[in-house]
């Protein structure tokens, strides 16, 4: 279970993945070990990562698709790993609605999207019908996003959490 703190230090996080534990602790008022060690524990329990995000367009990826697969289900899985396997692809998820699979890959080019779809693609079993839209201009890319059963991160104080005071046993309020 996530504390006030925790999430705290996530909701820094969010706002610059690059800042130092100091700063961290600093804005928070906390002492920097407690944020060393909560960090370290939140990361350890693989509930956030760390990672730079490209702009394929930017790369020479000219070509950024969103692929929709219909597949047979008894093989979801399965499709989903194999695609899942493949270099061009950075995303694939499991989805319910009028698609089964949702995917996204980049490409340098049309000729290279057309060569993976009548290569890889139709050599996984299972696929029954795919569709790709094409990426235009992405206006919104971000990986901060609120915790189930929290306000969003953008709303959490950034005050200090409450804590006991040593030795009373009481709480400090405030």
């Amino acid at each position: 279970m996530l504390s006030d703190t925790d999430l705290s230090i996530i909701k820094c996080l969010s706002h610059d993945p690059r800042s130092p534990v100091v700063k961290i602790a600093e804005e928070l008022a906390l002492p920097e070990s407690t944020v060393r060690h909560r960090l370290k524990r939140i990361i350890e329990s693989g509930l956030i990562e760390f990672t730079a995000i490209v702009d394929p367009l930017q790369f020479g990826f000219d070509t950024w698709v969103i692929i929709e697969l219909q597949v047979e289900l008894s093989l979801l899985q399965v499709v989903g790993e194999k695609l899942a396997a493949l270099p061009q692809v950075y995303f694939v998820g499991l989805t319910t609605g009028g698609y089964d699979i949702l995917a996204g890959a980049v490409f340098k080019s049309t000729d290279e999207l057309a060569e993976f779809i009548i290569g890889p693609i139709a050599k996984i079993r299972g696929i029954v019908r795919i569709s790709t839209s094409t990426v235009l201009k992405a206006l919104k890319r971000t990986s901060a996003f609120g915790v189930l059963g929290t306000p969003h991160l953008g709303d959490l104080p950034t005050t200090r959490p409450r804590h006991r005071k040593r030795g009373s046993g009481q709480k400090i309020h405030g």
